[in-house]
């Protein structure tokens, strides 16, 4: 072989190894997209109306003083719990137990007069028949005795107003109760007719909650009541992390005119003494049971420009979008579904970022989920 001609089967054989080398590699199938599943949930749940109500002591009692004097004594810490009969505040008792021993020497005085009158009228009886006194001075001395009976029965109703008065000065609870802050400290003098408020005492156990519904719930409350006690759930907090029970216990007797709605009240036992009066709260009126519905946590429900929906995984692996008809939540996490699932049906819950329908899907295993989360 000449040697130009080798020369060209060599730069030919180069060239073809050039074009191998630069010929592309064929591109590889993605992965398919993964997803986290689950299957609604069948259970029985409540069905309830909220409202905002705020909650109000059993029994609230403000303490003013009935007599006058100065307080001489305070037998309580502010805020402290006491008993019924517990000895609260002292007004100086002295001036009305000096009445009171006045109204007794005067109820002695008046039975000794009232025992004289009626010895000379006892003794001028007889004498008025012989004539040995007149008519006239006799029906005096029975007059008399009538007069000193009417004086003793005002003497007792001094004694008895001096005794009332004389317990005044000593301020007892008259229920199991919380004490507020005391407004009148002591040594100052209190004035009976100024109205004075001294403390407020308030009764937390059980605690009441008031709350307002519109009159179009009226007819529905009305109704499920006369089927049995209806149940309610208050949360004090906005997160609903902490929640006490009671019951419906007043459906008021008139509906405001003004606003259109009426007054209703529940009572929760409080045993913990954690609700306090004046907390503003979330009440959940528990009308009726609702069975065998469906729930989905809330991250498998979307919103779109349709409303709600929720991604389906066929049994082909493929995605289909399904709007759905949401109800209440139970709980921070659940949601129940009225429309547009079944029960058997496998709902996206994780991994709906750029899904779309006919989409092929990969089911996530637990074990894939949780190393996802740890890394």
């Amino acid at each position: 072989m000449k040697k130009r001609d080798k020369y060209a089967v060599t730069l030919t054989m180069l060239s073809l190894a050039w074009l191998a080398g630069c010929e592309k590699a064929k591109p590889t199938a993605p992965a398919p997209h993964l997803v986290s599943v689950t299957k609604p949930m069948v259970c029985d749940v409540p069905y309830y109306v909220d409202y905002i109500g705020h909650l109000v002591a059993k029994t609230q009692v403000t303490v003013m003083s009935q007599v006058s004097g100065n307080i001489i004594a305070q037998y309580f810490e502010e805020g402290q719990e006491v008993k019924r009969g517990d000895l609260l505040l002292v007004i100086d008792p002295r001036p009305y137990e000096a009445a009171l021993a006045k109204a007794e020497a005067t109820l002695a005085q008046t039975y000794a007069t009232l025992h004289y009158d009626k010895e000379t009228t006892y003794r001028y009886g007889p004498l008025v028949q012989q004539e040995f006194i007149s008519q006239l001075n006799y029906d005096q001395y029975v007059t008399n005795v009538l007069v000193d009976e009417a004086v003793v029965g005002q003497n007792k109703a001094d004694l008895e107003t001096a005794k009332i008065n004389l317990g005044y000065c000593y301020i007892e609870a008259p229920m199991d109760c919380v004490t507020g802050k005391l407004q009148v400290k002591t040594g100052n003098y209190v004035d009976a007719m100024a109205s004075t408020e001294l403390v407020l005492l308030n009764q937390i156990k059980p605690m009441l909650v008031d709350f307002y519904v519109p009159e179009t719930d009226l007819f529905t409350i009305q109704q499920k009541q006369r089927e049995g006690k209806l149940k309610l759930i208050v949360y004090p907090d906005p997160a609903h992390k902490h929640a006490f029970t009671g019951d419906l216990t007043l459906i008021d007797n008139q509906v405001n005119t003004g606003t259109g709605a009426i007054l209703l009240e529940g009572t929760l036992p409080n045993e913990d003494k954690i609700l306090w009066p004046g907390h503003f709260v979330d009440v959940r009126l528990i009308l009726d049971e609702k069975s065998g519905a469906l729930l989905l946590p809330n991250d498998a429900i979307m919103i779109g420009q349709k409303g709600h929906y929720v991604f389906v995984v066929k049994s082909d692996s493929t995605i289909e979008a399904r709007n759905v008809k949401v109800g209440q939540r139970y709980g921070d996490s659940l949601i129940s579904i009225e429309s547009g699932i079944t029960a058997d049906e496998v709902i996206v819950t994780e991994g709906q970022l750029d899904l779309y329908p006919g989409m092929k899907v990969q089911i996530q295993t637990s074990e894939e989920s949780n190393a996802k989360n740890e890394s």
